[in-house]
């Protein structure tokens, strides 16, 4: 995988697990229940920012940060 990329973390819609893009291809679906469907994270709360952490995908995790607007 590219250094600079961002690797997606998508939620199983049958479980809501937290899934790597990288996994799901490797594996071809969620590996706590075996679902095919999933949706783009939109929200994580604090137990899954930390297991995005231990992913080391802290590039994908300032997407969720609030970012001052100045006007």
């Amino acid at each position: 995988m590219n250094e600079t990329s961002i690797d997606p973390v998508l939620r199983c819609d049958s479980c809501q697990a937290l899934l790597r893009l990288a996994v799901l291809h490797e594996v071809g679906s969620c590996q706590a229940c075996g679902n095919r469907r999933v949706r783009n994270v939109q929200v994580l709360s604090e137990e899954e920012r930390a297991q995005v952490e231990g992913w080391g995908l802290h590039d994908f995790l300032a997407l969720f940060e609030a970012r001052d607007v100045q006007a």
